[in-house]
């Protein structure tokens, strides 16, 4: 039987939770240096967002932390793995692209209509890989005066940094655009009277194929770490972070000047950005 995506990782943080406490008792071998495992999870928005079709992440990192100018302050280095979902998402843009019905002058014009029933601009683009974080930490200020704040203070450090990250991304497009003049009777327009002639078609065109690639892009963030025990602690992270990005538009959305349309589709390449809100849980090896 096949156990349900929210089953994997609650046994993997109840496996964790049971191997941490004897693996922070080997601490005191490492030196000045203290080692964090985390597993990653958290929601994001912006243009990322928009060329993913999801909001989720998920992802285990490694930290080795060095305290300096004393205790209370640190500095970190961090590997991550993450990975970003996707999903099957239907762009086709009829209210866009059936603009040209309102031209009084189709014959001049052409005619792009696409037909509901039968025209799909499908695609998803999914991303992994890994992400250098280097970070700076501090405890936050206490001495308020209020002794359960100033408890909760005493537990809490902030951190903010830069971070690089090499996604692999795996663009997949599929599409199929059929024009609704290629079933005159439906096409809303008025029949042609004897001797004219139908506006422009475009016949329709479909293809499906897929491009990957990976490229280095920087970023940013900042959080609050808050400590519970010697071997678990909690993060809450804001973050600023890109991916390489495929934009694919079918022919059938150009219009020639000749008020043709061609079948042929322009694939441009760059990358998106977004931001995300982000939950760690540490455990102190």
């Amino acid at each position: 039987m096949r156990m349900p995506k929210l089953t994997h990782l609650v046994c993997l943080v109840a496996l964790v939770a049971a191997v941490a406490p004897g693996l922070h008792s080997q601490q005191t071998e490492f030196g000045p240096y203290t080692f964090d495992l985390k597993m990653r999870f958290g929601m994001y928005g912006g243009d990322l967002q928009q060329t993913k079709f999801d909001n989720k992440i998920i992802g285990f990192g490694l930290q080795a932390r060095r305290e300096i100018f004393g205790p209370g302050h640190a500095v970190a280095a961090e590997l991550t793995w993450e990975h970003i979902p996707s999903r099957w998402n239907d762009i086709t843009d009829y209210v866009t692209h059936n603009q040209y019905n309102t031209d009084a002058d189709w014959d001049s014009k052409g005619v792009l209509s696409l037909h509901p029933w039968f025209s799909f601009d499908a695609r998803k683009e999914a991303a992994r890989g890994f992400s250098l974080l280097a970070s700076y930490h501090s405890k936050m200020p206490s001495g308020t005066g209020w002794g359960a704040l100033d408890k909760v203070l005493d537990d809490m450090e902030w951190h903010a940094g830069l971070r690089f990250d090499r996604y692999k991304v795996y663009s997949e497009f599929r599409w199929l655009l059929r024009n609704m003049s290629d079933y005159p009777e439906i096409l809303p327009a008025p029949a042609p009277g004897p001797g004219s002639t139908l506006p422009p078609k475009y016949v329709g065109g479909q293809s499906s194929f897929h491009k990957e690639g990976s490229a280095i892009l920087p970023g940013a963030f900042a959080g609050l770490r808050q400590t519970f025990s010697d071997s678990f602690a909690f993060e809450l992270g804001l973050r600023y972070y890109g991916t390489k990005h495929w934009d694919f538009t079918p022919g059938a959305y150009f219009k020639e000047p000749d008020g043709s349309h061609s079948k042929q589709g322009r694939l441009s390449e760059g990358s998106s950005y977004g931001y995300g809100i982000e939950f760690a849980l540490v455990c102190k090896l």
